[in-house]
């Protein structure tokens, strides 16, 4: 998929840009970091509008699909995985992000994003794929190296200021972009190709707000 490294991210730089939104749902971890699984269950509306398009499964959840009947390949299912883990990274953040500055646009934002870890998670393990490491994976750690170097440059960021912080969402949020467009690429006219589509709307709304809170 033609992923930046790391270093790329230690000034906030990220890619490019477009449009989009999510709100509200349900919590990812149990144990949660900070204020965790408060964060969940205190996510009050008015950062943005829902996402919109895919399929709908229980808890209204977008993107899921009943039976999925693709057949990927390995590269698919790297990225897969890679983008299970992705979008966890994004969670844990705005998670610890929310619990520092108490601004409801992180914990909107990382509520959506536990819909989309849910929603690429699920339909791995309907199609065969093992996501148990992800799944109970803590907050802040992560499978991937990449991923957890990369976590822990934009924490250190983020908890330097929350204008720092809304600078790092942006970057996750266009980094997300590039990836979810890129991963669509090699699936197309597959149920996951239509989960990613749901992924990316979402991912433009986040970056709108983000970007609209900065000025």
């Amino acid at each position: 998929m033609g992923k930046k490294s790391v270093s790329f991210w230690e000034n906030g730089a990220g890619f490019g840009r477009s449009e989009g939104f999510g709100q509200g749902g349900g919590g990812r971890h149990n144990d949660g970091h900070g204020s965790g699984a408060g964060r969940r269950s205190s996510v009050e509306a008015g950062e943005a509008a829902p996402e919109k398009g895919g399929s709908a499964s229980k808890g209204g959840e977008p993107g899921l699909v009943a039976v999925p009947s693709d057949t990927l390949s390995d590269e698919a299912i790297e990225e897969l995985k890679f983008m299970i883990e992705e979008e966890k990274l994004a969670g844990d953040l705005y998670e610890v992000f929310y619990a520092t500055y108490g601004l409801n646009i992180f914990a909107n934002i990382g509520a959506s994003e536990d819909r989309h870890f849910d929603a690429v998670s699920n339909y791995a393990e309907k199609v065969g794929v093992d996501v148990d490491a992800f799944v109970f994976e803590t907050v802040g750690e992560f499978s991937n190296p990449e991923l957890q170097e990369m976590y822990d440059t934009l924490l250190e960021q983020g908890m330097d200021s929350l204008t720092g912080a809304l600078e790092v969402g942006v970057a996750i949020e266009q980094k997300d972009i590039v990836d979810i467009a890129a991963a669509a690429e090699e699936v197309q006219g597959t149920a996951l190709a239509d989960i990613y589509q749901n992924l990316l709307q979402g991912s433009y709304a986040h970056l709108d707000a983000f970007e609209g809170l900065l000025g």
